[in-house]
């Protein structure tokens, strides 16, 4: 009867173990980053290409610039297997004192926003 018992709680005990890495695994693709621009970059030109880190594989990325209101980007996102993502292009194209511009990553995986982050202050320089 023992060792039923030991058998049981270390089933148990292993699939909890699973349970708690599938959990973290998945968690950490929910944590995307822009890593260029930084905030409060100042950049050339209108058009930049974005780089980033932890999207989800087999998710999707969506842009948007926030000027004087949000707008879509139509770029194309290369994600790679680590995670690492670069998207473009990114226009960054505010005049006057809309040249200070938001830029907003969300992942979209099974067509659901899962994760998403910004990046401020990024100044074209004229």
């Amino acid at each position: 009867m023992a060792a039923h018992f030991r058998t049981i709680r270390t089933f148990v005990t292993t699939l909890l173990f699973l349970v708690v890495f599938l959990i973290g695994a998945s968690l950490s693709w929910a944590q995307v980053k822009i890593t260029f621009p930084a905030d409060n970059a100042r950049v050339s030109g209108e058009v930049i290409e974005l780089t980033g880190v932890a999207a989800d594989p087999k998710g999707q990325l969506e842009v948007n610039v926030l000027t004087d209101k949000w707008y879509l980007q139509n770029g194309t996102a290369v994600i790679n297997a680590d995670g690492s993502w670069s998207y473009a292009p990114c226009y960054v194209s505010g005049q006057g004192r809309y040249n200070n511009h938001t830029i907003r990553v969300t992942i979209i995986k099974n067509g659901s926003r899962v994760a998403s982050t910004s990046v401020r202050g990024i100044v074209r320089k004229e």
